[in-house]
């Protein structure tokens, strides 16, 4: 056996990237890093709280034995204190050994946004018809969100459910689309058309006599630009 390589008990040699082994750790012996760069907002910890009630703690968190400071799971852990009711308990957790500068520098990577991946929003789209996705995190404010920026706290009841509907009609929307894609041949069939600012958007709806939505179909205002082609060409006569 090369030096360095383990043997797992069945399959091949054990990753040489597996810096880490699994020790069963009281929660007492376990420090919240006190540099930890990581703030999280009421709803983002009540959204974490219902995740970890429906599912569970799924991967464990990481801890380094020679500071005794957390180094990757600090919200997790704060949630899970208040799942249990006291800190009189026990976690399989990641065990790492290393001096604090690694341990800062563990800290940040696994956490940093800018080493992770984005959303493929029309993968997660395809996702939401078949998940609660108040179990994945999110709210019904998110999902609006998806569609665009939008400010949720200038938006009214009444506009955050319009976006919610919206949201719907443009899954069921794109997977019409995706459908009559693969129809033909899977061409592209999406136009983004971008305007200068949101009166001369709503100045080109209402010269097509469509309604502003998000999303629309392009059939009604190729039909639209038809009409008014016509009755142009009229009136030239």
């Amino acid at each position: 056996m090369k030096a360095g390589k383990k043997k797992r008990g069945r399959g091949g040699n054990i990753s040489k990237t597996e810096r880490f082994e699994i020790h069963e750790i009281h929660r007492g012996q376990i420090k919240n890093a006190p540099y930890n760069p990581r703030k999280i907002t009421r709803e983002a910890r009540e959204k974490l709280r219902k995740g970890l009630e429906a599912h569970g703690l799924v991967s464990p968190l990481t801890w380094n034995k020679r500071t005794g400071n957390l180094v990757s799971g600090h919200q997790r852990l704060s949630q899970i204190d208040l799942i249990e009711g006291s800190q009189d308990y026990t976690l399989q957790t990641a065990v790492i050994d290393v001096d604090e500068k690694q341990e800062k520098e563990i800290n940040v990577l696994l956490n940093n946004k800018a080493a992770q991946g984005d959303f493929d929003i029309d993968r997660l789209a395809d996702l939401m018809d078949d998940i609660d996705y108040s179990n994945a995190g999110f709210d019904a404010d998110d999902i609006d969100g998806l569609l665009g920026d939008i400010d949720i706290d200038v938006m009214t009841d009444e506009d955050i459910e319009d976006r919610r509907n919206r949201y719907e009609e443009g899954i069921a929307h794109r997977r019409r689309m995706q459908s009559a894609s693969y129809r033909e041949n899977n061409i592209e069939f999406y136009t983004n058309i971008v305007f200068p600012d949101k009166s001369k958007r709503a100045e080109f709806f209402a010269m097509l006599g469509i309604k502003d939505e998000m999303i629309i179909d392009g059939l009604r205002v190729m039909e639209q630009i038809r009409k008014r082609y016509k009755r142009d060409h009229a009136d030239g006569e």
